[in-house]
């Protein structure tokens, strides 16, 4: 009887770890086997095991903001022990490590519906490649691997794993590139109005455009350095195709970089030339203010004089000693224009 209840104990025991195993984490965000290049969902069960068919590749998508999987991601046995550490961790600095028979790191990209602000629409991608899995983890929903699952949902083919942190890397570059457009448009915007001669109102505008690229600068020349790591190593297991889908994708993110910094370079003359014009319209006031000063002096001296009050003065009892030094003043003032045109001072 004993034995017998410790069987059924034991059962039950398995039966309830069983159902437990079966409840689907909130951090499990989608997952895909891709059999013949074309994507199927993924239940958490199968994904759990984390198979290892290099014919049916698979993308595991995860929040790391769910205990369950952070808990998940220790225990997966699967995976090597440093890996595990590492989209366990929490630094949040591109880079890129590269294995003889995987490869994993943190690139940056901007979370989903952030909005214009560069500088806080950001966040960290953890992914892990092998040669038959591909493990992205992210604490907020990102814009690149959103569109890496509409790719997947709309029928996309993908041959293995390099090809699918291809595509990704591609979303991330449309991202970049999009970002990189609206400031070239606004860059426009303040050049037409320089070459109009509304350059005092572009101030504030061209200052908020140097932060931002400033700020999308700073965001995208560490994930050019980390990603340039697989520009030089070849992927044994990865199919040469998919390798080379890979580097043109990290030579359009170089060529984004490079669009970035002629848009900097562009910024910097429009502020120089923005401060040359503002340094042309001072010295042109200064030069009314001199002329102004030149005029004045001549009547300044002649009504200083004549202001004294001494004896002696003379025209203190003449009746048209006022209008004769007023005519005095204006002659001094005509000779005066006189001169300073001849000497193309005005």
């Amino acid at each position: 009887m004993e034995n017998a209840a410790t069987k059924e104990q034991l059962v039950e025991a398995a039966a309830a770890q069983g159902e437990r195993a079966l409840v689907v984490p909130q951090g499990f965000v989608c997952g895909f086997a891709f059999q013949e290049g074309r994507a199927s969902a993924l239940d958490w069960s199968r994904a759990a095991r984390l198979p290892a068919d290099p014919g049916i590749p698979l993308w595991l998508h995860l929040s790391g903001a769910d205990p369950q999987i952070h808990t998940w991601l220790q225990g997966a046995d699967a995976l090597p022990s440093t890996v595990r550490e590492f989209l366990t961790g929490k630094d949040r600095r591109p880079r890129v490590h590269v294995g003889t028979s995987c490869l994993y790191g943190v690139i940056s990209d901007f979370e989903l519906g952030g909005g214009a602000d560069i500088d806080k629409g950001k966040s960290a991608l953890r992914f892990y490649i092998d040669a038959s899995r591909l493990i992205t983890v992210r604490a907020s929903p990102l814009e690149s691997t959103d569109r890496l699952r509409l790719a997947a949902l709309d029928g996309d083919v993908f041959r293995d794993t390099i090809d699918l942190f291809a595509s990704l890397i591609r979303g991330l570059n449309e991202t970049f590139a999009d970002k990189v457009n609206d400031l070239a448009d606004r860059l426009d915007d303040i050049e037409e109005g320089v070459l109009d001669g509304r350059h005092k109102d572009q101030r504030v505008l061209l200052g908020a455009v140097r932060r931002d690229l400033v700020e999308l600068k700073r965001y995208v020349d560490p994930e050019r350095t980390a990603l340039a790591q697989l520009l030089v190593p070849r992927l044994e297991w990865a199919n040469p195709r998919s390798s080379e889908a890979l580097v043109q994708s990290i030579q359009t993110l170089n060529s984004i970089g490079g669009s970035l910094e002629a848009l900097y370079e562009r910024s910097k003359l429009l502020q120089d030339e923005m401060a040359s014009l503002l340094a042309e319209d001072i010295n042109r006031k200064l030069l009314a203010l001199a002329i102004m000063s030149a005029l004045l002096l001549p009547a300044s001296l002649i009504s200083g004089i004549f202001g004294m009050n001494v004896a002696g003065l003379p025209g203190m009892h003449e009746r048209y000693a006022f209008w004769i030094v007023t005519s005095a003043m204006l002659l001094l003032g005509l000779v005066t224009v006189a001169i300073l045109k001849r000497l193309r001072l005005w």
